[in-house]
């Protein structure tokens, strides 16, 4: 267990800092976490961070950044922590590079998240425009307690380091809004008086990792060729941009370079679900999130989400979620 490597810091961390000056050892990762990085800003660069200590060696961190221009920042990752992050709401592009372990460079894209170990690897970190990222930070003993020795994977992750990454779903992006308004606005995530009780924060960091387990479990349990795989993922982000009106089967396969029926066979294997059912489900989670958000017309969410007629919507949606459109305000 990790027991004292940060037990004299505050609970909680929320600072506006920017992208450092670069040293010769690099930004330390755990400066940033902890809120001990340079406050210097950059003309056209703002940073801003929350950190919440759950337990020993387990942290909730929320990072928002803008960079106007490309900027580079040299890291070295002295955190010992297995980061589970989430990205969201991203109008630029990031990427990040190692000069060692698995997995050496990866880009960091809007409505994805990953998987990360790599304690002592430098690297460079590069970014234009914002991001927000979500990330639950588990030290290793606690993950192994957690879930035993898992499988061949995450054993080669915690021996050489590097980076599991393409992990997408409603559920996941939903989990991770929901911890991000528990840091940023409580109230918005359902705490009646201040911050949210540390039990729930522990029990919805469990789920957000969990859910990382649950779809990489699912992954390796396919018979899935690397270029398949890289095929299905590319038609899923096409099936996915626009959740009111679903593409043409017969186009998205024709775009991905696989006959409708290998498609098929394909989401089946990797999603546990035809092209049709998932987009279905990611509409509905997606609609779910309008409906507890507001006071918009049901009627109204419905037309966007493309439906002309709300009886049909409120039926589809009472499918998945056991309640109609309407009711599931109730519920907040």
């Amino acid at each position: 267990m990790p027991g004292s490597d940060h037990s004299g810091l505050k609970s909680m961390h929320a600072s506006p800092s920017a992208a450092p000056d670069q040293t010769a050892s690099g930004l330390l990762v755990s400066d940033v976490l902890y809120g001990q990085a340079p406050q210097q800003l950059d003309p056209g660069c703002a940073c801003y961070s929350i950190t919440r200590i759950i337990e020993d060696g387990l942290e909730l961190f929320q990072w928002s950044g803008l960079f106007e221009v490309v900027k580079e920042i040299q890291i070295l990752d002295d955190s010992n922590r297995i980061c589970f992050s989430f990205n969201s709401c991203a109008t630029g592009g990031a990427k990040c590079s190692y000069v060692d372990g698995g997995q050496r460079e990866y880009d960091i894209d809007d409505n994805s998240g990953r998987i990360q170990y790599g304690p002592g690897r430098r690297g460079t970190y590069c970014q234009q425009g914002a991001i927000h990222s979500l990330s639950v930070l588990i030290h290793p003993d606690l993950f192994e307690s957690w879930v035993g020795e898992g499988q061949a994977e995450f054993k080669r992750l915690m021996a050489e380091g590097g980076v599991l990454d393409g992990y997408r779903g409603g559920e996941l992006r939903a989990t991770a809004r929901m911890l991000h308004r528990a840091l940023v606005s409580p109230a918005e995530a359902g705490a009646a008086a201040g911050e949210r009780h540390p039990l729930w924060l522990r029990g919805q960091c469990m789920t957000f990792v969990s859910l990382f387990l649950e779809e990489h479990a699912a992954a390796s349990a396919t018979e899935v060729s690397a270029l398949d795989r890289r095929r299905l993922m590319r038609a899923r982000d096409r099936l996915l941009e626009d959740l009111s009106r679903p593409p043409v089967l017969a186009d998205l396969a024709r775009e991905a370079g696989l006959s409708p029926s290998s498609m098929n066979r394909g989401f089946r294997k990797l999603f546990g679900a035809s092209p049709f059912a998932l987009f279905q489900r990611e509409r509905m989670v997606a609609a779910r999130q309008r409906l507890l958000a507001g006071d918009e017309p049901v009627l109204s969410i419905a037309a966007d989400f493309g439906y002309t007629n709300a009886s049909h919507f409120s039926e589809m949606f009472r499918k998945q979620f056991g309640l109609l459109a309407g009711e599931i305000r109730r519920t907040r």
